[in-house]
C-alpha cells in the first residue's frame, strides 16, 4: 500500500553580510554554515538546507531550505523560536534591509536515472 508522499516547499532567502571585508565574510560563511544552517534543518518539517555563494559580483547569498508538510505550521515554528531568542543569529548578518524569504511549492523534480 503506497503512502502519501507530504507536499514538499523551498524556503528561499536572499541575504548579505554587513560588509565584504575578509574577517567578516568569513565569520558570516562559518557562522551559517556550522551554525543557523543545521540549527534551520533540525526543526521539525525542515528536510535539508544548502547555501549558495555570488560570483563574480556582490549580489546576496542564498540559503535553500526543503521543507515537508503545513508549511504555515513549519514556518510558525521557527517564528517562535525566534521571537523567544533561541536562535543564534550573527552581528554579520544585514538587517537592514532584512533578508528577503520566498516560500515556494515544489511542483516538479526529475532525477537523472543512475545507471
Amino acid at each position: 500500500m503506497a503512502t502519501e508522499q507530504l507536499p514538499r516547499w523551498i524556503l528561499h532567502i536572499e541575504s548579505s553580510p554587513v560588509n565584504r571585508d575578509p574577517e567578516t565574510l568569513a565569520e558570516f560563511n562559518r557562522w551559517y554554515d556550522e551554525e543557523h544552517v543545521p540549527e534551520m534543518v533540525a526543526f521539525e518539517g525542515y528536510l535539508s538546507g544548502r547555501r549558495l555563494e555570488p560570483v563574480g559580483d556582490d549580489g546576496p547569498y542564498i540559503a535553500q531550505y526543503v521543507i515537508e508538510g503545513d508549511p504555515e505550521v513549519i514556518l510558525d515554528r521557527v517564528k517562535a523560536a525566534s521571537a523567544a531568542g533561541e536562535l543564534k543569529m550573527s552581528e554579520t548578518l544585514q538587517m537592514n534591509p532584512t533578508p528577503k524569504m520566498r516560500l515556494m511549492r515544489v511542483s516538479f523534480e526529475y532525477e537523472k536515472p543512475r545507471r
